[in-house]
């Protein structure tokens, strides 16, 4: 009977992947990268009034990227002979010193020279432009010395001098970046500290700031942040350097702001958050069935999954503090690699969804054991599928699978046993407290050595390294459903913990597939979606097993 209903559910969401396939509007072509800087041109330059100081930071940040691309052709022109195509012996492409090759219309075989996609010159300004042709003229020639790096003098003196009513601290801000260009670090600091007490000073201060992080003068950037004006400019735009700047004076306000904005803005991606929220309530009741929990007690769980998204922003400011301060970051050595996913990451996240546990126990005093642990699973749940929205997103949609059936589980036992031991110890302080300090430190072990087997670290003694998540993720599933079994409740149970979970899945595969098809049509979603459907078989069967038995 379950077996027809599971075919019933993936036939019915698969009828309706071939309606999409059929219906499906055409898809959007991405921008090319000309068109992303006319784009990022035209936002900054048709608005009214004009702000100069975005201004300059566009035209800043597009020198940068055309040096990059310009590295990048040179490189690709070597390792293609000049021909836009790889040698027979080329195992590879040169990528952008990001990694990440640049994205371009057009065929697959295409041309690469340098011109055709890509000109190193800034582009043109639209006709709506709202600078006047003298500015206009200037900010192309500061370009085009910001790119080839080799800034005229006389440039720079015409900066110093160059007269902008209303915003005469822009073109010495402009002279103090060709001077830094020039390693006259000294120099340029004195230019935008000068511009930073004119109109339009902002960017003079930013700039101010950016170097003295840079250069690593901590004694500058103290003095400079602790001035309201600079405090204020640069945190007036949600960069990196406004990032940085709150990781240096550990600003735990501006951190939780950007976070929460951050956090805020995964949340409109609404095809990855229905998915990730199905995945979640699929693992939600099917543990609530196991353990056997009468529904009107679910409430209490049910108010887990917003505090344990909210423990994800715990967890990224957290991130940002401890990095700042402890020097913990990730590395490509395992040694180092290790202690950082065991130290920082497992420390920080499991004892962001334990703190975030804490207010529930005011509910469970009277609560059983069997309540406590769905508690804190749910906490557990709900960070879960607020983290695999970016996730998803990164992916898009490959890793739901993967992750509904490991991530999910992985954070939803480790917070609930940590939960439960912690109730115990609470309930029974002179029995339980070194049953629950072991338990905590076991789950941080757990979760850096899951994060660190699933990286590649190129040592032929840790080749077979990632086969280890698959043994961690079903020694953590026996030992949490051992839990469930010893704590479980008497409660009837129409439908079985187990046919929830397999039905659950079998919706979670065909919203993904519906999700694939009508993001890439047909021929791609299959590629995408076969691979991942046929690798979570096992898994699947495996937690299956481990419901019916508990």
């Amino acid at each position: 009977m379950l077996a027809k209903a599971t075919m019933v559910v993936l036939g019915v969401f698969f009828l309706n992947a071939l309606w999409l396939g059929v219906h499906r509007a055409p898809v959007d072509r991405k921008d090319g990268v000309e068109q992303e800087r006319l784009k990022r041109i035209r936002e900054v330059t048709e608005k009214e009034p004009v702000d100069r100081g975005a201004v300059m930071r566009v035209v800043r940040e597009d020198a940068v990227m055309a040096a990059r691309w310009g590295e990048y052709m040179k490189q690709l022109s070597a390792a293609t002979g000049g021909d836009g195509n790889p040698g027979a012996g080329d195992e590879s492409d040169p990528a952008l010193p990001e990694d990440e090759a640049p994205e371009v219309d057009g065929a697959e075989d295409a041309d690469w020279t340098t011109g055709i996609y890509f000109k190193p010159e800034l582009p043109e300004f639209p006709a709506e432009c709202r600078l006047p042709e003298v500015e206009r003229g200037l900010f192309r020639e500061w370009h085009a010395a910001l790119f080839s790096k080799k800034a005229a003098p006389e440039l720079v003196e015409r900066l110093s001098g160059f007269s902008l009513p209303g915003w005469e601290g822009i073109p010495l801000a402009m002279a103090g970046d060709l001077k830094r260009q020039g390693r006259d670090f000294k120099g340029a600091l004195e230019l935008y500290e000068k511009a930073a007490g004119l109109s339009g000073g902002d960017e003079a201060r930013r700039r101010a700031v950016d170097l003295a992080m840079s250069r690593e003068w901590p004694e500058v950037l103290d003095r400079l942040l602790a001035e309201p004006a600079y405090y204020a400019a640069v945190h007036a735009v949600d960069d990196r350097l406004a990032r940085d700047a709150s990781r240096h004076q550990l600003d735990v306000r501006e951190i939780l702001k950007s976070t929460l904005k951050y956090t805020w803005e995964g949340l409109h991606q609404v095809g990855y958050l229905t998915i990730s929220l199905l995945a979640g309530l699929v693992w939600f009741v099917s543990l609530h069935k196991a353990c056997r929990l009468p529904r009107r007690q679910w409430w209490l769980s049910l108010a887990g999954l917003p505090l344990g998204a909210f423990s994800t922003v715990v967890t990224l400011v957290l991130m940002e503090m401890q990095e700042a301060r402890n020097g913990l970051t990730e590395s490509e050595l395992a040694g180092p690699a290790l202690l950082f996913q065991i130290a920082s990451v497992g420390l920080r996240e499991e004892g962001s969804k334990l703190l975030c546990f804490l207010p529930m126990l005011l509910f469970l005093r009277r609560g059983t054991p069997a309540q406590a642990l769905m508690a804190a699973s749910a906490v557990g749940l709900g960070f879960a599928i607020e983290e695999n929205i970016s996730y998803f997103a990164m992916s898009e949609g490959t890793s739901v699978m993967g992750r509904h059936l490991t991530a999910n589980f992985m954070h939803l036992a480790m917070t609930g046993l940590t939960g439960h031991a912690l109730f115990r110890f609470l309930r029974y302080p002179k029995h339980y407290g070194a049953a629950f300090v072991a338990t905590f430190t076991c789950m941080v072990l757990i979760h850096g050595l899951y994060n660190f087997s699933q990286d590649d670290y190129r040592v032929p003694l840790l080749k077979e390294l990632p086969q280890l998540v698959v043994f961690i993720v079903v020694g953590l599933a026996w030992h949490y459903f051992q839990v469930i079994k010893q704590e479980r409740e008497d409660a009837a149970q129409v439908v079985s913990a187990h046919g929830v979970f397999l039905l659950g899945t079998a919706a979670v595969m065909g919203v993904l597939l519906n999700f694939l098809v009508w993001e890439n049509g047909w021929g791609t979603a299959l590629g995408l979606f076969v691979p991942t459907a046929l690798g979570s078989v096992l898994m699947c069967w495996l937690f299956m097993r481990f419901l019916h038995d508990s």
